[in-house]
């Protein structure tokens, strides 16, 4: 015999049980081999949506355990912003658990979802994705793997590939002028766990999302020194609930007229945002005294306007702006402080914040130098964090200079941009339909697991090539830094769409008023999604019935009557501007329009030839 010829190491193929097994006879019709890569939220609701669907899956993840970001990047006392509605899978619920989970319970909420859906044994833990590619002339992928222990890579050859690694993986770091001269300690938020690093420093905090604010709340009670948050461009803020009497920020939304149904033209334009846009300023204005946010007195959004609304990811972790502001009420008038400062508490809270708007011009010695509008200003530091976000990469699809070597070095990832995400709903590429990005957009006021959840279904329909329309853009975000930011409502709707997976309000109201009143005036809940279309369950009428019905109960009256004069008032222009974008609709209108005139005409012509007469 001649001798076994060895293949190199990078092309050597090992596939995985399940890749073998069905490797060897193509599955009859659209059943596909589907490697899903992550093991988070996202990771876990593709591989149970793509399974029940009848294709073979496995999911491979360099951690060992569930949960992603939610796992990997907790830090004590850290809490969902999204409630327990919204964040919820539409299978799974948890109506017994705090509105807004601590990480710590979403985490097992995920094994427990994992376990609920057997996904435990389709997962391969502690593996690293080196590389995806297309090989040629077909439309298969062979994937590029290495488990822990394993000495050199091997290849796989699967159908499609879902990528779900998360939009909170490699984090975003600066490089700033002098910040090797810089003697106190500076790290990333990504690598914070305890608010006892802070105690007895002086504590700066560079960036202004939730986590930024989460931990400058937290080094002001806990014993720090002095508290200062810095924004280059400023933030939206708005808290994620209002009180145990209230319900949560993202179920203080209304779908009628809006995402639900709304004329071309009102979406066009954003018409629903251009109105109350105006009106929830104004009620920020009467109730806490500034049109910035809510109780928000600094950190004015650049791009913030009275026009349109349509532009900002709202920040909900707003535990810490009493801190800020109330060093700003204190030298407000009278008038002022007696009106607004009782929704800061007591001066025991914790230290005051201070806030810097402007840009970092360098670190030297035990001191941070910005540029700002009122000129150059210094900011002593014992600790910096760097809550500067993450970076969106995909190193195993566009790697960088350095990752064809090894993991890349800082000077590179500062250097390097944010990968892109496809272009049809950032989820797939038209050319390459088999490999979907799911869970990487981000909401206004929203959640991305439910987003993660449709998108996972939406591209079941693509797969399968099921899909009935092309919904418009509409919910992308307008002046967003976040080119992939989207209205969560709008985006959720827009596939549904596609997916014919939009519930019918007339068929329910007849049905079971309480689906249609959910539904209508309620958020865009994904197991809505699921009362009708490919996807439907009965399970989700019951939850869409009790569960998601009982926010809209718990609302004030007065709450609910602005939303039901705003339905009407919405729905009388959308009704007159689809009737008016209909051909007969704009037949008929200039018919009435012609024949008024010529009435006006006839009745002016009598008129004259009557006082002519007499």
């Amino acid at each position: 015999r001649p001798p076994r010829r060895a293949l190199p190491p990078r092309a050597a193929v090992r596939p995985h049980r399940a890749a073998a097994r069905a490797s060897e006879v193509r599955v009859a019709g659209s059943r596909m081999r589907v490697l899903v890569i992550g093991a988070g939220a996202s990771g876990l609701v593709t591989a149970k949506t793509l399974r029940e669907r009848g294709h073979d899956v496995n999911i491979v993840t360099d951690s060992s355990v569930v949960g992603g970001t939610f796992e990997n990047k907790s830090y004590k006392d850290a809490r969902m912003v999204s409630s327990k509605y919204l964040t919820c899978f539409s299978d799974c619920r948890r109506p017994e658990a705090q509105v807004h989970m601590s990480l710590a319970d979403y985490v097992t909420y995920l094994e427990e979802y994992t376990a609920q859906f057997q996904l435990g044994g389709l997962m391969r833990k502690a593996t690293r994705v080196l590389n995806v590619r297309r090989l040629p002339a077909t439309s298969s992928y062979a994937v590029a793997l290495q488990s822990e222990g394993e000495s050199s890579p091997h290849e796989e050859e699967w159908d499609a590939v879902a990528v779900c690694s998360g939009v909170h993986n490699i984090p975003r770091i600066p490089l700033f002028p002098g910040q090797e001269t810089f003697r106190g300690k500076l790290f990333h938020s990504s690598c914070y766990k305890d608010p006892e690093v802070f105690r007895g420093q002086r504590v700066l905090v560079i960036g202004t999302g939730e986590t930024g604010f989460d931990i400058g709340y937290a080094a002001a009670t806990h014993g720090a020194k002095s508290v200062t948050l810095s924004t280059r461009h400023g933030f939206v803020s708005v808290p994620s609930h209002f009180g145990e009497h209230l319900p949560p920020l993202d179920c203080i939304i209304m779908n009628w007229g809006t995402h639900y149904w709304e004329s071309q033209w009102a979406a066009r334009v954003g018409l629903h945002w251009w109105i109350t846009t105006k009106f929830t300023r104004l009620g920020f204005l009467l109730m806490t005294g500034t049109t910035y946010g809510f109780n928000q007195w600094a950190g004015k959004r650049y791009n913030m306007t009275w026009d349109e609304g349509r532009k900002h990811i709202v920040n909900k972790s707003s535990k810490c702006m009493p801190l800020l502001t109330r060093k700003l009420k204190r030298q407000a008038p009278w008038w002022q402080r007696m009106l607004w400062s009782w929704w800061d508490g007591p001066d025991s809270l914790g230290e005051d914040i201070d806030l810097v708007e402007g840009s970092v011009r360098r670190l030297e010695g035990d001191a941070v130098h910005y540029d700002t509008a009122a000129g150059p200003r210094s900011v002593e530091a014992d600790v910096v964090v760097l809550a500067t976000g993450y970076r969106q990469r995909f190193p195993f699809l566009f790697p960088g200079p350095d990752e064809k070597a090894g993991p890349p070095s800082p000077e590179a990832e500062a250097l390097h941009g944010d990968d892109p995400l496809p272009e049809e709903h950032f989820i797939v590429n038209p050319a390459e339909p088999r490999l979907a990005f799911i869970g990487f957009v981000r909401p206004n006021v929203g959640a991305i697991p439910p987003m993660a959840e449709l998108q996972a279904m939406w591209w079941c329909e693509k797969l399968e090539d099921k899909l009935v329309c092309k919904a418009p853009t509409y919910y992308k975000l307008k002046e967003s830094r976040l080119p992939y930011g989207v209205d969560y409502g709008y985006y959720m709707f827009a596939l549904a769409r596609e997916m014919r997976a939009v519930p019918s309000l007339l068929y329910w109201l007849f049905r079971r008023p309480s689906i249609a009143v959910t539904c209508g005036f309620g958020q865009a809940h994904v197991p809505i999604f699921r009362l009708q279309g490919p996807f439907a369950s009965k399970a989700a009428e019951e939850t869409c019935a009790n569960e998601l019905f009982a926010p809209i109960m718990q609302r004030p009256f007065f709450m609910n009557l602005i939303f039901f004069v705003e339905a009407l008032f919405f729905a009388g222009v959308n009704g007159l501007m689809a009737f008016l974008e209909n051909p007969a609709g704009r037949l008929a209108t200039l018919t009435m329009g012609l024949g008024y005139v010529a009435l006006t005409q006839h009745g002016r012509d009598r008129l004259s030839a009557l006082r002519q007469r007499f």
